[in-house]
């Protein structure tokens, strides 16, 4: 859509690396080189095109994620937009200075327990910011007795194992949330994709499409119906930035 995007791969698994490197030396040397880079103020990512970057590293590459606020501010200073791909071994201050958090949730209601163990650990933090959250439920399928207000109450408490407590997360009624309809073709053009490293859309139907516009809208709001766009105007919370960073933001801010 003509914005200047970063994806930062802070996962374990590092699906990222595996994707966008395509068996490719020289990009196997540019991801490997990628965390330090932006730790010293270079953003040399892989370009995915002119519109998109994707930073990743080694699967076995974590100390330099540590390095939470040098690398975000070699980012902010070069893309307008940094979607930052996190798991439960994610370092905490990335959650921290996000701008808004995207909890990626599906009808399989085994994997909530861990979610909410996380969130709970963020809380106890003092990183949870409900203002921040949003909710994507990922591949809905009509499941008796179970509605899509019935999946986020289930989010929105951590229950202790033995139930001998609960913590609630967030206020269910205030969070927003969106349901991305599973399609049988379009999770395997996906995997076809996957498999020769080339994601992109093409081919899919146009409800889906048109659910991954209304989802860009979230994160990147569009102005007045044409290609201008701003980003959200939400403040980055529990921020450490330096004063040099707080002045970038700024100007971004003001830009758009």
């Amino acid at each position: 859509m003509g914005i200047n995007v970063a994806i930062l791969d802070t996962t374990k698994n590092k699906n990222s690396y595996y994707i966008y490197t395509k068996n490719e030396e020289e990009l196997r040397q540019i991801a490997g080189n990628c965390l330090q880079n932006l730790t010293n103020g270079q953003a040399k990512g892989i370009s995915v095109n002119r519109n998109l970057t994707v930073y990743t590293s080694l699967p076995e590459d974590r100390e330099e994620l540590n390095n939470v606020n040098s690398i975000l501010e070699t980012l902010v200073r070069v893309h307008d937009l940094i979607l930052i791909d996190c798991d439960f071994d994610t370092p905490y201050g990335y959650f921290a200075d996000a701008q808004e958090i995207y909890l990626v949730q599906s009808y399989d209601i085994l994997t909530i327990q861990p979610l909410t163990a996380f969130m709970r650990e963020l809380k106890a933090q003092n990183i949870l910011d409900q203002s921040k959250l949003r909710i994507l439920l990922n591949k809905h399928v009509k499941v008796r007795g179970i509605s899509e207000k019935t999946i986020v109450g289930g989010m929105s408490k951590y229950n202790d194992p033995a139930m001998s407590f609960m913590t609630d997360l967030f206020d269910v009624n205030a969070v927003k949330f969106m349901t991305i309809q599973f399609e049988q073709d379009i999770y395997t053009r996906y995997l076809e994709s996957v498999i020769n490293c080339d994601v992109s859309i093409k081919g899919y139907s146009k409800t889906f499409t048109q659910t991954l516009k209304e989802l860009c809208n979230w994160v990147y709001q569009n102005s007045m119906g044409n290609n201008s766009y701003r980003p959200q105007t939400s403040s980055y919370s529990n921020s450490t930035f330096s004063a040099n960073m707080n002045d970038t933001l700024n100007q971004m801010r003001r830009k758009y």
